[in-house]
């Protein structure tokens, strides 16, 4: 049995190992199977076989953690392209009034490192600012959006998603953001 798990894991490992060009997955199963050929080394009494085995098990798991997609790479990769048929003509005047009001109520602006902290005045209209919000979200969904309503009484939208976009936001918003 012991010859057989040996057989099985060397295998394994061997066919993953040339298939790791295809998915980051086959580079995790190389992984599980030099695990697996470190302990039959061991079981064997074939130490230094198990010694090397998990040394190698550790330097796929490391190719593995690198080949995993980075959410900020993937977040600049997105298209930053606002879709101007999303909304209808009636949509689209009542999103020109809305953008307005929700400009005109911002009260400071902070840079994040995606994008961009606005504090509302306190008489800011909510409903408003959440109808313009989800509207934009349908014009431009490359956008993250957040609306939070602190325990302090304050109002802050969160606009951005990436480097990239905040850069985007920073040319189309130009006269709100601190120099």
């Amino acid at each position: 049995m012991l010859t057989l798990f040996g057989v099985v894991a060397v295998s394994v490992m061997l066919i993953t190992y040339a298939l790791e060009e295809r998915a980051p997955l086959f580079v995790l199963l190389f992984a599980g199977a030099c695990a697996a050929s470190s302990v039959y080394g061991f079981l064997a009494g074939a130490w230094p076989f198990g010694i090397v085995e998990a040394v190698w098990t550790g330097v796929a798991i490391r190719r593995w953690r690198a080949r995993q997609p980075d959410p900020e790479y993937s977040a600049m990769r997105r298209p930053i392209a606002c879709d101007m048929t999303a909304l209808s003509p009636g949509e689209r005047a009542r999103y020109d009034v809305l953008r307005r009001h929700a400009l005109d109520a911002i009260e400071e602006v902070k840079t994040t490192a995606t994008g961009f902290r606005l504090r509302l005045r306190r008489d800011a209209v909510h409903p408003d600012i959440a109808e313009w919000m989800a509207l934009e979200r349908r014009c431009c969904p490359f956008l993250t959006l957040h609306l939070e309503f602190k325990n302090d009484a304050t109002t802050w939208i969160d606009i951005g998603g990436s480097v990239v976009i905040k850069a985007f936001l920073a040319d189309e918003f130009r006269e709100l953001v601190p120099i």
